[in-house]
């Protein structure tokens, strides 16, 4: 089901490729970004450099679907099981954090991420963060790829229960990033000749444009969490997806606590509590969350109006669609849809 393969040497995030060798450019002083030490965007030009370093064939790793079974989008902060519609990246830069890939032939794959070693995770599989048997903290890093776009996350565990997501940006502009991760993934996957030398090459190519997107300051600023690990019992589990699942379908008209808890038979009260105890978080946050994302998309790909997008989004008024996507992105809809436009 899995590929395991690698890079070769880069000499940091800069070279020059032709006949299929890499040579490595000559030293240039960094650029000044302005970025004062601890901000965001200090913290993910160190990852995304992370990126470019020599790795050993043993430090690539690749999670595809091959036997695996296809599986419709979940998603969830800890101790279960992710399956996304996009392509993920992930390292560790401190401690050692496990991601398992369950599947019918392999239902006990770990990858076990230590500082150094890149995973690779192909759509529609499914896996699970984890700081594995002997919990320790970890920082890790992820990626996530999907069309042009790009976000970073950076999560931590630490001891006895607490999992943390932050900061987190995206990374916007017109340079198609997907189709860089798919050819990644081709490569691991076929290891036709040179391919340690094509993985490298692209695998620097994407950090690069990041990096470009980071100091030109084409971001958005994303919430960061804090939730305590999920520990619900399988029947609580799933009629929290069923609550999910129901916002999913239900989010571009209005929608309030009571219908959602009508829906999967649970009292408001009580449906609320599940929610916030076992996500970190409220429903009226992830119906705000889901109408935030789809406002996005309309934004980047349609000509529609702010108060057309708001309408279809299920707000009475586009006031207030404006008020929670400013405090969600740090942008109006005109300036993020301006920003958008940047190549």
């Amino acid at each position: 089901m899995f590929v395991t393969a690698n890079a070769i040497s880069v000499g940091g995030c800069q070279g020059t490729v032709g006949d299929g060798q890499m040579t490595p450019a000559p030293e240039t002083k960094a650029r000044d970004t302005g970025a004062k030490p601890g901000r965001a965007e200090e913290v993910f030009e160190a990852m995304l450099l992370d990126l470019c370093a020599e790795r050993s064939t043993e430090q690539i790793l690749h999670a595809h679907l091959g036997s695996g079974k296809h599986r419709e989008e979940v998603s969830t902060p800890f101790s279960h099981s992710d399956v996304h519609s996009f392509y993920e990246l992930a390292l560790v830069t401190d401690g050692v954090a496990r991601v398992a890939i369950p599947s019918v032939a392999h239902p006990n794959d770990v990858f076990e991420l230590t500082p150094g070693r890149l995973l690779l995770i192909e759509p529609g599989v499914e896996h699970d963060e984890s700081p594995g048997d002997k919990p320790e903290p970890y920082v890790g890093f992820w990626c996530h790829i999907q069309d042009t776009k790009a976000r970073l996350y950076r999560t931590s565990y630490v001891p006895p229960k607490t999992w943390r997501s932050g900061p987190n940006l995206e990374l916007a502009g017109r340079t198609s990033l997907e189709g860089m991760v798919r050819a990644i993934g081709s490569e691991l996957e076929n290891g036709e000749w040179n391919w340690l030398h094509s993985v490298n090459a692209l695998v620097v190519y994407l950090s690069t444009i990041l990096v470009r997107r980071l100091r030109r300051g084409s971001i958005l600023r994303l919430r960061a969490t804090e939730s305590p690990a999920i520990s619900a019992e399988p029947r609580t589990w799933r009629v929290i997806q069923e609550a999910l699942t129901y916002c999913d379908s239900h989010f571009r008209r209005p929608i309030r606590l009571a219908d959602v808890a009508a829906a999967v038979g649970y009292s408001p009260t009580h449906l609320s509590r599940l929610i916030s105890t076992h996500l970190g978080h409220s429903l009226s946050d992830h119906i705000r969350n889901l109408r935030i994302t789809a406002g996005k998309h309309l934004l980047e790909t349609s000509d529609l109006s702010v108060g057309e997008i708001s309408h279809s989004l299920g707000y009475s008024d586009p006031a207030h669609f404006s008020h929670a996507f400013t405090r969600a992105t740090g942008l109006s809809p005109r300036a993020y849809r301006r920003r958008m436009g940047m190549p």
